[in-house]
């Protein structure tokens, strides 16, 4: 679909990278330990934890937020087959 995929965590690097190689990643795991991307979309603390909650974000092909899904816990993420549907509708490069 000639997207790029990168998750953020709001831990240090060695961290970030660390979970990359625990979950078996495929993309990079980004890290933002002084939570300045989770804050710029709004994502800091909604749970009441001190950290980010659980978001997927399509970014567009210029740089605009096209869609978003935010968890009400650790482990609400959107079905894949929703992100697909939306990532469909991107314009082509």
């Amino acid at each position: 679909m000639d997207v790029e995929v990168a998750a953020i965590s709001v831990d240090n690097v060695q961290d970030a990278g660390q979970m990359r190689g625990i979950t078996g990643a495929e993309f990079p795991i980004l890290a933002d330990s002084e939570m300045r991307v989770v804050r710029e979309y709004s994502l800091y603390n909604l749970l009441g934890d001190g950290v980010s909650a659980p978001a997927t974000i399509i970014v567009g092909p210029h740089g605009t937020v096209v869609w978003r899904y935010v968890g009400q816990n650790a482990g609400d993420r959107p079905p894949v087959v929703d992100i697909l549907q939306h990532l469909q509708k991107l314009p082509q490069r």
